[in-house]
């Protein structure tokens, strides 16, 4: 296979979940007015009344954590897809070299514990998570 195959195969893989996952999030609600003119679960900008366009929108402490740990699981996912990606080219282009083939081997197995390790500790934020949000 010619590199540039190669190549357009990896960024089609990169580029295509992006595009079929893509969802629109449709119209936003209207904000129900608050005393300063702007939504009442939203802090304003300090000088609201001169410039009503900046507002501050405030999230709670689970929202972010939940937000910053999708994205990590999302960045192992991610590199760990590469990884197997590229030990399975070093695999396939080995030519029976042992040295070869055992780092392929390595590069595969430890992309999979990544994303097995990556998967128990995204579950557990969330599930801690959403117990802390029915506490609330």
């Amino acid at each position: 296979m010619s590199k540039k195959f190669i190549a357009s195969i990896l960024m089609l893989s990169l580029v295509l979940p992006v595009v079929a996952l893509a969802q629109f999030p449709g119209p936003p609600a209207p904000p129900a007015p608050g005393p300063g003119g702007g939504a009442a679960d939203e802090e304003t900008f300090p000088f609201a009344a001169a410039s009503p366009r900046f507002k501050l929108p405030t999230a709670g402490l689970e929202p972010t954590v939940v937000r910053i740990t999708n994205l990590l699981f999302y960045f192992i996912v991610l590199i760990s897809i590469i990884m197997v990606l590229w030990g399975g080219v070093t695999l396939a282009t080995a030519a029976g070299d042992p040295s070869k083939v055992d780092l392929a081997r390595h590069l595969i197995m430890y992309a999979l514990i990544a994303i097995v390790v990556g998967a128990i500790s995204w579950g557990l934020i969330n599930l801690v998570a959403s117990y802390l949000g029915r506490l609330a």
